[in-house]
């Protein structure tokens, strides 16, 4: 079973879910931005599964590699340094590049990104996860601070 079928992994995502249905219904922004600290992805799938969820069915979805690809270089926040860690590591252990869409097309489900081999043995390596989990958890005087500490 992929990591992506695992019941924890579903739950993972449903939490997630609902508190983007929260977000979107929050009326301050210091509600806003107490909720998005709250959310957080313990692993690279739980993260793209959410983007491509969560934005479903908006002009902003994310179904292919191509519109995370996009979505990923809009900006350079905290989802580009996300993106940019995944690439990494994918470059390192596969010698594939995610960013080039002759490796990756444009076109490619997101689904079968995040239901390949690459990423579900990418979220059992230890040294990926325990790095993933420090930018991802990070914290600046018990503030939460999220990739705050990802310099690459």
């Amino acid at each position: 079973m992929n990591h992506y079928q695992l019941s924890q992994t579903k739950e993972k995502l449903d939490l997630l879910l609902h508190q983007y249905a929260e977000y979107n219904k929050a009326t301050t922004e210091e509600e806003r931005s107490r909720i998005g600290d709250s959310m957080m992805y313990d692993d690279p799938v739980v993260w793209m599964m959410y983007k491509h969820k969560a934005y479903l069915g908006g002009k902003h979805e994310i179904t292919t590699v191509g519109k995370l690809r996009e979505h990923c270089g809009e900006h350079g926040g905290i989802c580009a340094k996300r993106f940019k860690f995944l690439s990494i590591y994918i470059m390192a252990k596969y010698s594939k590049n995610i960013k080039d869409p002759r490796e990756f097309p444009d076109e490619m489900p997101i689904e079968d990104l995040y239901g390949s081999e690459i990423l579900d043995t990418l979220v059992t390596d230890e040294n990926l996860m325990h790095d993933w989990k420090q930018y991802e958890f990070y914290r600046i005087d018990n503030k939460v601070a999220k990739w705050q500490n990802y310099l690459n």
